[in-house]
């Protein structure tokens, strides 16, 4: 019996991979016109879809909980501001206007670092982290994999990779820094225990609800055009299918594919999984966008990140999947 509760969670997880890993291609056929055709300004697609998921988000903690807890989430709103800042505005700045200028296969490679920048700003923050050797070994072999792609490529016909990267990284960056904030957060409310306890869904639902509060407004200022609702039936009938597929797809459904998974195993198994992620960026970007698959450099910065990231991801039995936050991977 636990062998099955175990191969649906990997199934689950798998599936969740996959999808976030089809995030990569979208992407970068969604914001560059030169891949896709016409489209709509970047933060404009990541206002659309944050407004879907945020309605899903909410009717999902309203039935599994009960309650939004907005009292909860009005007296804590300071830091549901940062982290929705963090892990929206900043993150998607970095994710859609990254990939104008850098390929799909480079971005899903680039993002991957999140994992190592959660654990260096873990450890110099958190009291509950220490950086240990197999951290620092995995950390340098990210790194080199990131530098390995900034510097060779096979993609060279985007418009200005090193900015794109650079972008990427910065998305990963804050969105690492969110990480470590929402554990922050999470350690603070743990500690008393009179303290409404917040679930991984209760926080993505009210930090997705900020982050769209506050990027609607940039959006708006950015494209005005977008303040007359019609504006929105001239929007081409492929930009409305992916933006289904980042809101409903990769937002909510594998955000609870990969709950469900944590509940089956356990946030560090599962944290594991999230080095398929690249892989399959990597793999469809190949597949469905006219990018070059070398045969050499994207294996193997592959297997460094891979191995990197499973490395700054091994933890004692003490420590296992104790504060887990999920990583959105676009």
């Amino acid at each position: 019996m636990a062998k099955k509760k175990d191969i649906g969670a990997y199934l689950l997880l798998i599936l969740t991979m996959v999808i976030w890993g089809g995030t990569w291609p979208l992407g970068r056929w969604l914001v560059s016109s030169e891949v896709g055709g016409t489209t709509i300004p970047p933060l404009m697609i990541a206002v659309i879809r944050y407004f879907f998921a945020i309605i899903c988000f909410l009717l999902i903690l309203k039935y599994k909980e009960g309650t939004l807890n907005w009292h909860f989430a009005k007296a804590n709103w300071k830091i549901l501001v940062i982290m929705g800042f963090l892990s929206v505005t900043i993150y998607q700045v970095g994710y859609l206007f990254g990939e104008i200028f850098t390929a799909a296969s480079d971005a899903s490679i680039m993002v991957a670092t999140n994992a190592i920048w959660v654990v260096i700003l873990s450890s110099i923050f958190l009291k509950t982290e220490s950086f240990k050797w197999r951290k620092l070994l995995g950390t340098t072999m990210a790194f080199i994999a990131v530098i390995i792609v900034a510097i060779f490529s096979p993609n060279e016909q985007v418009s200005n990779r090193i900015l794109g990267d650079t972008l990427i990284l910065i998305g990963a960056f804050a969105y690492a820094t969110y990480t470590v904030t929402s554990r922050h957060f999470l350690n603070k409310t743990q500690n008393d225990q009179n303290s409404f306890q917040p679930s991984s869904l209760w926080i993505i639902t009210w930090v997705s609800l900020f982050g769209f509060l506050i990027t609607t407004p940039i959006a708006l200022i950015i494209s005005p055009n977008f303040l007359n609702p019609l504006e929105y039936f001239t929007i081409p009938p492929r930009i409305w299918v992916g933006i289904a597929y980042l809101a409903f797809l990769s937002t909510v459904g594998a955000y609870t594919f990969y709950l469900e998974g944590v509940k089956r195993l356990s946030a560090s198994r599962a944290a594991i999984f999230q080095t398929l992620v690249p892989l399959f960026g990597v793999l469809f970007s190949a597949l469905f966008l006219p990018e070059l698959f070398d045969i050499f450099i994207y294996p193997f910065s592959l297997f460094l990140v891979i191995v990197g990231i499973t490395l700054v991801n091994l933890k004692s039995s003490t420590s296992n999947g104790k504060n887990h936050i999920n990583n959105e991977k676009d």
